[in-house]
């Protein structure tokens, strides 16, 4: 089995459609994706929950919750791949209560959340909504791309917006083309190279590769490669 044999299922899963994200500025920050949306697309995998995956030996352990107000859910997560099932242990954790001015709060609805957020947490070890997980949201130039996706997929005329997309590629191409004239460092002219790169591989522009890789190796060989 070759190593995209392996990815298969990561791959089919990594991507997140952008319409069912948001977001949220707590904690420094992130991205938070619909509940709902993960359900339907790990059933479009592996079939309806409680079926084709879900949790099983799922408890609530309460001991560092009078310490610490933490309550921690252990569970056995567990899916049916190509007729095969699977499972494997999950551990989370969530603030149940907290001690504020008024008194102590408690969230009534803790059980709920934490028991969505350990099958989000299942999720993605298998890949589901990977480029949220690993910082790409956080990328520009992979937020462009998805952005592209959804005004296609909104479209009315679907081959007239591509056609658009496309024509706005090759301008973007040829405009950034001629900041390589203008960079004074190999430090500045590695570092645009290689987020040129990145969007044409994005795009599978092999093309557009090879013109970037042109104007970086001209322009390194004027600098004679000083920093």
């Amino acid at each position: 089995m070759t190593n995209e044999d392996k990815l298969q299922l990561w791959r089919k899963v990594e991507k997140t459609d952008l319409q069912f994200t948001k977001q949220v500025n707590q904690r420094g920050g992130y991205t938070a994706i619909s509940p709902q949306y993960q359900l339907k697309q790990a059933t479009a995998a592996f079939g309806p929950y409680g079926a084709g995956f879900g949790l099983e030996s799922s408890e609530m352990d309460f001991s560092l919750y009078q310490l610490d107000n933490i309550v921690i859910h252990k569970a056995v997560f567990f899916y049916v791949l190509n007729g095969e099932r699977h499972s494997f242990p999950i551990t989370n954790a969530i603030e149940a209560a907290r001690e504020t001015k008024n008194g102590r709060w408690i969230d009534v609805d803790f059980a709920k959340k934490v028991e969505t957020n350990t099958v989000s947490k299942a999720l993605s070890k298998l890949g589901f909504n990977a480029d949220v997980f690993m910082g790409m949201f956080e990328d520009g130039a992979y937020m462009q791309e998805l952005t592209n996706e959804l005004q296609i997929k909104k479209a009315d005329d679907k081959d007239a917006e591509l056609v658009r997309q496309r024509q706005e590629y090759d301008d973007w191409k040829q405009s950034e083309l001629t900041v390589y004239a203008q960079l004074k460092t190999v430090n500045a002219l590695k570092t645009a190279y290689t987020g040129h790169v990145r969007k044409c591989e994005r795009r599978n522009d092999e093309a557009g590769m090879k013109l970037f890789k042109t104007a970086y190796e001209n322009r390194l060989a004027e600098l004679g490669g000083q920093q």
